[in-house]
């Protein structure tokens, strides 16, 4: 059986105040919306890469809301897939980006609900790079109306997709992987969200 490559978007954590570093941790590091800043978040979820555990228990979960990957799952058609992540991503003060910044690769196995409509899946290992080494993909993202899109690469109705992704696969593998940094920030954010008045820590930040 192939191995399936399948690139999904997240809501990033929107980029803060360089000033608040010491807060929030390396901002070259784009985490999904763990602090619930992302005006286009939906759900009590932060959908994407749960680098550090869904329980912080330092599993690679993803956590996700598209039954059409859950069904992706479900055939179980697959040896292995290929998560590509692309963050919707707004810099300090800049319009929102469309950037792949990691993948997951995942055994074909069947999703986990997590709770009504909410998925999660384990990665087998994972492989993420910081901002100054990702992808912009802003102009093919809006240019074709994909942004809340689930591109595939043996897409029937869309071939092009195939050459895309695989293109954008590379360039990650081709940079630094920075998982363990990744993991720290994520695990700092998660601190930082436990905390009572984290609202007020990053108020300046915004």
């Amino acid at each position: 059986m192939e191995t399936l490559t399948i690139c999904v978007p997240f809501f990033a954590l929107p980029g803060l105040s360089s000033n608040c570093d010491s807060i929030v941790g390396n901002q070259n590091l784009i985490v999904r919306d763990i602090l619930g800043l992302n005006p286009l978040r939906k759900g009590e979820y932060e959908n994407g890469p749960y680098l550090e555990g869904f329980n912080a228990d330092g599993k690679l979960d993803y956590v996700f809301y598209f039954d059409e990957v859950e069904k992706i799952l479900e055939k179980k058609a697959y040896d292995e897939i290929n998560i590509l992540f692309r963050a919707i991503y707004k810099p300090y003060q800049k319009s929102t980006q469309h950037i792949v910044i990691g993948y997951y690769s995942v055994k074909n196995t069947q999703g986990v609900e997590i709770a009504p409509g909410v998925y999660a899946i384990q990665g087998r290992q994972a492989y993420f790079v910081d901002y100054n080494d990702s992808l912009d993909i802003t102009d093919i993202i809006v240019g074709y109306n994909l942004q809340d899109s689930i591109m595939k690469s043996n897409s029937a109705n869309h071939p092009e997709y195939k050459e895309w992704i695989e293109n954008w696969l590379n360039h990650i593998k081709s940079k630094e992987n920075k998982i363990d940094e990744y993991i720290e920030r994520s695990k700092l954010l998660r601190e930082l969200k436990a905390t009572d008045n984290y609202k007020d820590k990053i108020k300046e930040c915004l």
